[in-house]
Order: structure tokens, then C-alpha cells, then sequence
């Protein structure tokens, strides 16, 4: 019995032709701007506005050795831009890593300063204010004793938004820029 009233449905439903119904809907509210915006930055070099990939790539580095680098972040959106910078280790010797100090100056200011593995930054650029020139300074600190090649390959994320962080809503975008330390 269940057969034949399944034959019956799929042959009922092959004899149906389809129907076609276009629903539209027009409100009209004076005086109402709906503006479509975005948010994306980019990691330039301050000399020539390329893109960056890598900020350091440093190999055979020695107690208290140091290297200075620069990163502009541009905003390419049409909205605000709130945006965070943090560290990410990707490989190597956890204790290397914790030797490895980092400086962000900004406007001739430094915002942070500290072990690169805590560095974790809030900063703002509106849409007046196009980009953000940052210098980095790193350095391995100078008491690190160790015979052994040791490496640390990190991300500095950079997570932009384009309100709280921690809301749900609104905008969120990110980028990373892989680096590579290794002692000799």
C-alpha cells in the first residue's frame, strides 16, 4: 500500500507545472542616506608605500643586539579605523621568544615597551588621519646567554574594527606580518 501512494505522489508531482510569483516591496522615507562603507587598511613600507610582508628576518642574532624597522598602516576604508596590534608566535623556542624586546614609537612616542610575547596595543585612525607611521625597535636582551641556535617566528597581527572589539556587530579585519629572529 505505501508503494503505491509513493507512485502516486512522485507521478502527481511530474504532472504539476511550476508557478512563478515575483514579490516586491518600495518604502519611501524622506529625508534617509543609507551609505555603504568598508574597512581595510594596508601594511605599506614608510619609504616607497609597498606592501611589507616581513618586518624582521634576522638571522645569527647576539645578547643586546637590536634592529630597527618601520610599518605605516594605511586606512583604504571609508570608515573609522580602531585596530590592535599583537603578537603571535607561529615556531620556535618559547624561552627565546620571552628574550626578545620590542619598542613601538609612534609621533616621536613611545606606546609600548616591553617583552615582544605581551605586546598587545590599541590604537585609532579616523578618516581625517589617512595613516600611521610606527618605528619598531627589537632587541634581544643583553644578559641571554645560550650556545644552541634558537628561532622565534612570530605574526604582529593587526586586527582592525571599526567599534569595540568585543561587540559582535560591525566591521572586523585582519592582517599579519610574519617575522623570523634567530640567535646564532
Amino acid at each position: 500500500m505505501s508503494r503505491l501512494l509513493f507512485l502516486i505522489c512522485v507521478f502527481s508531482l511530474m504532472l504539476v507545472s511550476t508557478t512563478n510569483a515575483d514579490f516586491t516591496d518600495t518604502k519611501i522615507i524622506k529625508n534617509n542616506k543609507l551609505v555603504a562603507t568598508t574597512l581595510d587598511f594596508s601594511k605599506l613600507k614608510t619609504t616607497n608605500n609597498s606592501n611589507i610582508e616581513t618586518i624582521f628576518n634576522i638571522d645569527g642574532i647576539l645578547a643586546g643586539g637590536y634592529q630597527v624597522n618601520t610599518l605605516r598602516i594605511k586606512n583604504e576604508g571609508g570608515t573609522n579605523l580602531n585596530y590592535l596590534l599583537n603578537f603571535e608566535k607561529i615556531n620556535g623556542d618559547d624561552n627565546f621568544c620571552r628574550q626578545l624586546e620590542v619598542n613601538l614609537i609612534k609621533d616621536g612616542q613611545s606606546k609600548y615597551q616591553g617583552n615582544l610575547i605581551d605586546l598587545n596595543l590599541d590604537n585609532l585612525l579616523d578618516k581625517g588621519q589617512n595613516f600611521s607611521d610606527w618605528l619598531i625597535y627589537i632587541k634581544l636582551k643583553d644578559n641571554y646567554l645560550n650556545s644552541n641556535s634558537e628561532t622565534c617566528d612570530f605574526n604582529i597581527n593587526i586586527n582592525g574594527f571599526n567599534n569595540n572589539q568585543k561587540q559582535k556587530s560591525g566591521f572586523k579585519y585582519r592582517r599579519s606580518i610574519f617575522n623570523h629572529i634567530s640567535s646564532t
